[in-house]
């Protein structure tokens, strides 16, 4: 029971940070009506960067974790132009190799550009130092309470801007009918870069999630993280914020309770023959698509 109650809080940490990517690509989804493949390999670009800026400023934190938030708001944000004239065409397949083409550069520039290819490690002082929280004889890594608590912050601002302030309820807008939105003077333009520029900052946060609770990251990276999220979306309805982020905590559930209960490394195979399944049953995802 005890290991059971660990892999359940193991599983929510790695659920939660699952669940800030699929509501950044949902959000894309939504604002602009593109499947930003490539949002997954920022993330990671992100993490590369703030990695060397930790080391530039001798692990400062005060400095460092700013800068996540940044790099990662600047590099989405740097893709919107790319992106807009596809998305006023509403060429939703080019959209896909647009990003899959921004995926395999990102990709080939953390290989060939940091750490001679090789992953790179994370300071203890970002990690918690490698620390564990004990109740008796269950015990978790202080990583997977910032992630946990992070993801829920992030959440709790990202749904307040959404659904309290003038510029959330105008992306609420183009997300329901781009054209009366449009009609009824909603700019395209800037409403789709502060879309970007939301996405951007929660890339920004599972960057910093990912190297708080992985320790490390690598130039493959983004391959899982990409292909999870567009699985998420699928599962759960594309362009489904709230469905996405229940079902990327039940993903970070059975992934870690399939690594703790499950012999050898079936994992992959729970994980995907279930999304099969749920898609040939309901070809919209389990809550449905938004439009």
């Amino acid at each position: 029971m005890e290991n059971f109650v660990a892999q359940l809080i193991s599983g929510l940490a790695t659920g939660s940070t699952y669940a800030l990517i699929v509501v950044g690509m949902a959000l894309l989804l939504l604002v602009r009506g593109v499947v930003h493949f490539g949002f997954a390999y920022i993330v990671v670009m992100t993490a590369y960067l703030g990695w060397v800026v930790l080391g530039l400023t001798g692990d400062n934190l005060f400095i460092s974790i700013p800068a996540f938030i940044v790099i990662g708001t600047v590099l989405t944000v740097a893709t919107e132009p790319l992106f807009r004239p596809l998305a006023q065409k509403r060429a939703f397949l080019e959209t896909m190799v647009l990003g899959q083409g921004i995926a395999i550069i990102l990709t080939d520039v953390c290989s060939h550009f940091f750490n001679y290819g090789q992953a790179i490690a994370f300071p203890r002082a970002l990690t918690g130092g490698g620390a564990r929280i004990r109740f008796g004889i269950v015990y978790f890594s202080l990583g997977d309470v910032y992630a946990l608590l992070g993801s829920c912050i992030a959440v709790v601002v990202l749904l307040y801007v959404l659904y309290r302030s003038k510029q959330g309820k105008a992306i609420r807008a183009m997300a329901q009918d781009l054209d009366v939105a449009r009609t009824l003077g909603i700019p395209f333009k800037r409403t789709g870069i502060i879309g970007f520029g939301i996405a951007g900052i929660l890339a920004g946060i599972v960057a910093i999630l990912i190297a708080v609770t992985l320790e490390s990251a690598s130039p493959g990276l983004g391959d899982s993280l990409a292909i999870k999220a567009m699985t998420l979306m699928l599962f759960a309805g594309m362009g489904n914020l709230t469905g996405g982020m229940i079902c990327a905590l039940i993903l970070g559930v059975v992934e870690a309770m399939a690594q703790a209960f499950m012999p050898g490394r079936w994992t992959e195979a729970i994980v995907f023959g279930v999304v099969m399944v749920v898609i040939l049953v309901r070809p919209n995802g389990v809550f449905g698509t938004r439009t």
